[in-house]
């Protein structure tokens, strides 16, 4: 049966970091995770979405500006990001990831609490033609 929300889709328990996550152990995560992105979460406890951080936010925002790598992931990270819920359609992840256009978007539940992640690969393999993975990945990489 073909995956028909978010929950079938999404790679589950991804990686996180927290605010106070340095700028290193951040990319050290993502490379432990073959990864170029990290939810943020208020804490491992209550795992509440706070951001997202990527490898092109700490190239930027950490050592493009001369910070150190114990620089805390709170000054890289990009916050009020989009999410889908758990039951949120393929075409509901497609419009955050066009709308906003990101390749990667974090899964949350009923208390929004990162559960998941879904890629622009994982949507792409769903899709089903290449024309429409096509326009997808078009509307996802427009300047």
């Amino acid at each position: 049966m073909p995956p028909t929300n978010a929950r079938d889709l999404m790679t589950d328990s991804p990686a996180v970091c927290t605010p106070e996550t340095s700028s290193q152990d951040a990319a050290r995560m993502m490379q432990d995770n073959d990864c170029g992105s990290l939810p943020v979460v208020e804490s491992r406890n209550s795992m509440k979405l706070a951001g997202m951080v990527t490898d092109r936010d700490l190239a930027l925002r950490v050592l493009g500006r001369g910070l150190d790598a114990n620089t805390p992931v709170r000054e890289a990270m990009t916050k009020n990001i989009a999410s889908v819920k758990l039951e949120d359609s393929l075409r509901d992840i497609e419009r955050v990831m066009t709308g906003q256009q990101v390749r990667r978007v974090p899964v949350v539940d009923g208390q929004d609490r990162v559960v998941g992640i879904v890629a622009q690969a994982d949507l792409a393999r769903e899709l089903g033609t290449s024309q429409e993975v096509g326009r997808v990945v078009e509307k996802i990489s427009q300047p």
